[in-house]
């Protein structure tokens, strides 16, 4: 439990910081001011202020925000100290609603793109550290698990040999996953040699409807080769592609299907981490890489309070030949943090029945 939260903290803590980084650095560059820097929601753990900027940490580790004077108009209603800091951007042309559309565009945009940008560099770093895959073995040794499927949540581990299912005695991959896909949705009695030692495992399959066959989620070893540096920045972009365009596909199937399996919040997150976390560094950084795309895309879903939906009226405004009143899109992007907030809560629900219940 100690590493999966570890885990969780520290690979979300950098996706968050790395996205909202992307809004900061644009948003500095386009001389707009910027109030606040946070990671997490919730009361203030740790803060501190340098220049004119607060940089925090909340207590709340599921997101962060980069605050843009100008972004919300204030009210009259509010504090004096929110209108004067307000009063005095707008006197020097430092306010967000202020600054020509490519510029909103491309604070706004530059979040999402900062996590895809994140995804090419973790796996050019994964292809340097343990090259690319040329080819698998036929030896019963597990190379890598799926942290969502039944082996890794029994207990195995990356290298184990698999030396007997039930009665029978396993001496190649080929004939240890016919026995796999064959077998019934009841417990298999799962024998692998770690290090000196045999242990026995009782793993339940589960079924893929896709393939047709029951499955544990194992891989086998992989032969990989290294290749060269630039060789590695090719493979590296065409991954997050690939990955990119997969999720897409995915999330289109979802809607499609009117379905929320697949579909999982915080806890299974953390679930993943830490399941990943048990079979080494590369496993990490794979799935950091694959959460940072999905975190990326789904900020870019054209929904009030997201990337995705101020970028929206953005695109209104360049339609309408006009800008949008700042307090009406402020009210429609405030109505919308409200929903995602109870989305969020639902899903964290639907994540904590499906875990333990």
């Amino acid at each position: 439990m100690f590493v999966t939260i570890l885990s969780f903290i520290i690979v979300l803590g950098i996706l968050i910081f790395i996205h909202e980084f992307g809004h900061y650095i644009t948003a500095k560059l386009s001389d707009i001011r910027v109030e606040e820097f946070a990671l997490g929601f919730g009361p203030k753990l740790i803060s501190k202020k340098w220049g004119e900027t607060v940089y925090s940490i909340r207590i709340i580790p599921l997101g962060g925000f980069c605050n843009m004077t100008g972004e919300f108009v204030p009210d009259e209603d509010d504090d004096s100290e929110s209108l004067e800091i307000y009063n005095e951007a707008k006197e020097n042309g430092r306010c967000f609603h202020q600054k020509p559309m490519w510029k909103r565009f491309a604070v706004i945009f530059m979040g999402p793109l900062m996590n895809f940008l994140l995804a090419v560099v973790i796996f050019f770093l994964i292809f340097n550290i343990s090259g690319v895959p040329v080819n698998t073995s036929n030896q019963p040794i597990i190379g890598e698990l799926d942290p969502s499927r039944p082996a890794s949540e029994a207990g195995l581990l990356p290298g184990d040999e698999i030396v007997e299912i039930g009665e029978t005695q396993v001496d190649s991959w080929e004939g240890m996953t016919e026995i796999i896909h064959n077998s019934e949705i009841e417990p298999l009695e799962v024998t692998v040699r770690r290090g000196n030692e045999n242990l026995t495992y009782n793993i339940t399959p589960e079924r893929n409807e896709e393939m047709g066959v029951n499955i544990i989620g194992i891989y086998p070893k992989v032969v990989r080769e290294n290749i060269g540096f630039f060789s590695s920045i090719q493979r590296s972009v065409i991954q997050t592609w690939r990955v990119i365009t997969l999720t897409i596909s995915g999330f289109a199937q979802m809607i499609s299907n009117r379905s929320m399996e697949g579909l999982g919040g915080p806890v299974m997150i953390a679930s993943i981490i830490g399941q990943a976390a048990r079979n080494g560094l590369v496993n990490v950084m794979n799935w950091m890489a694959i959460i940072s795309i999905n975190l990326g895309i789904i900020n870019l879903l054209p929904i009030p309070a997201l990337d995705g939906g101020r970028i929206l009226f953005i695109g209104i405004e360049w339609v309408r030949g006009k800008p949008i009143d700042p307090k009406k899109e402020g009210f429609v992007h405030l109505v919308g943090f409200v929903l995602l907030m109870i989305l969020m809560l639902f899903i964290i629900y639907n994540d904590i029945v499906t875990s333990f219940f």
